[in-house]
Order: structure tokens, then C-alpha cells, then sequence
């Protein structure tokens, strides 16, 4: 584990000088998106390559929006449809995960994202959910704002609709949760233990490399003890606390203490 924050200290000390020296918005965002990029071609395996661009599904003829980083599977023979250095138009089969870069997380970024999310599940054809999102701040950390929201947004309740995981450095994280995993199914917001005696920014990070890790592994079709999610565990339990709460479109957010059963059905009060 304390490598891994090792790497995460690395990463935000070069997000840090940059910040420091840029003001431009929208230079900021581009270097977010390329510090990032090239911090994961040296942090990954030789298997797995990052690059920008597209992904196309050969079968059904639907293509994504443009996603700033692709993470590809270089032992798929037939990964690549069109190749011009780091852009790519890419087969759905090779994809290890999709990452959308956001300098800020505020309601036009969130709508953003969840659009996104949603029209990749349209071209990739696994029932898998590997589409993630890092943002760097924040402009608000009230809950029931983000509530509304998810409230606002139109795309249809499944699980598969939703970003896999949403990283907000110097906020929390949201992740999606299918029933199996959380009654009802939605979003559940998960933020940093502040006893466990690790910076927010450092733990938030260490998450979303671990995260990207995890879907290099279950690309590569690992499910044993040691992989990086089983070893992470005892540490994720120790650094992050989940919110009783869920996030659903078109709905908002629920307080889980407030569900119960009746005759068969959830019931639950709905957050104003």
C-alpha cells in the first residue's frame, strides 16, 4: 500500500507544480489530462497501452465520444481500426477502461460525464462497467446539490448506464453499485477517513490507480488471492468510510437508513 501512495505523492507533486505556474483554464485541463496519460504508460504493464480517441463497434456501428484516455489491450490482435500515434480508433473488445479527465466536478462536468458514460455502454458490448472519471476540485460538497444533480439527469436507472467510478480529489468518490452489492441499486458516495491519518488527495488518487490496476487484472482474467483488489482490502477498509446514501437519476439522493421493507417492496423517503 505504501507504494502505491508513493506513486500517488509523485503524481500530485507534478499536478502541483503545474498548477502553481499555469492559470489559463483550459491549458490547465489539457496538462491535467496529459500529466495524467503519461504518468499511466509508465505506471502500467508493457500489455496495456494509453492512448485518445475512439471506440468503435464493428457489429453494431456505434461509436463512442471521443474519450481522453483509453487504456488497450495490446494482446487483441485486432484492437486498432485506425492508429496515428496516441490517437486511436479502437475495437470495444480491447478496451481495458475508459477515464474522462475534468479539472472541476460541478453540474455541467457531472452531466458531461454521466453522457459519456452512458453512450460508451452503447458501444461496448460486455455487461461490464469500466468507465471512470478523475476530477480535481470541486465546487460544491453539499450532497443534496449533487442529489439534484442526479435528479436532473434523463438517462435510463441501470447500473450499467452509470460511470463506474467518479474521483473527486479534494471531495470523495462515487461508485456505482449494482443490486447485488447495494439494495437499490444507484450510486453510493464513498469519502476518506480523516483518522486513518492519510491526506484526502493522496488516499482519493491511490484509489483511482488501484482502480485502473483492477481492471488491467480482470482484462487478463485474474481472480486469484493476490490480486490488487483482495491485497488493497484491509487498506481500503482503513481509509474510506461509505455515506449511507444513493444516488439514482432521475430520482436523487436516498437516505439508506430510511429504507424498509413493505409487502414485498422498497420503500423509501426521497431527499428534498
Amino acid at each position: 500500500m505504501a507504494l502505491y501512495q508513493n506513486y500517488a505523492k509523485e503524481l500530485l507533486s507534478k499536478l502541483g507544480r503545474l498548477n502553481e505556474l499555469i492559470k489559463h483554464a483550459p491549458s490547465i485541463g489539457t496538462f491535467h489530462e496529459s500529466i495524467i496519460s503519461n504518468y499511466l504508460k509508465n505506471f502500467l504493464p508493457q500489455r496495456f497501452s494509453v492512448k485518445t480517441g475512439f471506440i468503435f463497434n464493428p457489429s453494431s456501428k456505434d461509436i463512442s465520444p471521443q474519450i481522453d484516455i483509453i487504456v488497450v489491450d495490446e494482446n487483441v490482435p485486432s484492437a486498432y481500426l485506425f492508429k496515428d500515434l496516441d490517437f486511436v480508433v479502437v475495437s470495444p473488445y480491447s478496451v481495458v477502461c475508459a477515464i474522462e479527465i475534468k479539472t472541476n466536478f460541478n453540474k455541467g462536468s457531472f452531466i458531461d460525464i454521466c453522457d459519456k458514460s452512458n453512450l460508451y455502454t452503447k458501444v461496448n458490448p460486455y455487461p461490464i462497467n469500466n468507465f471512470i472519471a478523475l476530477c480535481f476540485k470541486t465546487t460544491t460538497t453539499n450532497e443534496n446539490t449533487v442529489g439534484g444533480w442526479y435528479s436532473s439527469v434523463k438517462i435510463e436507472d441501470e447500473w450499467l448506464n452509470y460511470p463506474s467510478e467518479i474521483f473527486i480529489l479534494d471531495y470523495c468518490y462515487f461508485k456505482s453499485a449494482p443490486n447485488i452489492h447495494s439494495t437499490p441499486s444507484g450510486v453510493l458516495r464513498i469519502v476518506c477517513n480523516e483518522n486513518s491519518g492519510v491526506d484526502r488527495e493522496e488516499a482519493l488518487l491511490t484509489s483511482f490507480l488501484f482502480t485502473v490496476l483492477k481492471f488491467c487484472e480482470l482484462k487478463d482474467g485474474k481472480h486469484r488471492e493476490d490480486t490488487i483488489q483482495t491485497v488493497f482490502q484491509g487498506d481500503y477498509d482503513n481509509l474510506f468510510l461509505m455515506k449511507h446514501e444513493c444516488f439514482k437519476y432521475g430520482v436523487g439522493k436516498l437516505d439508506l437508513l430510511e429504507y424498509k421493507l413493505a409487502n414485498g417492496e422498497i420503500i423509501y423517503k426521497r431527499n428534498i
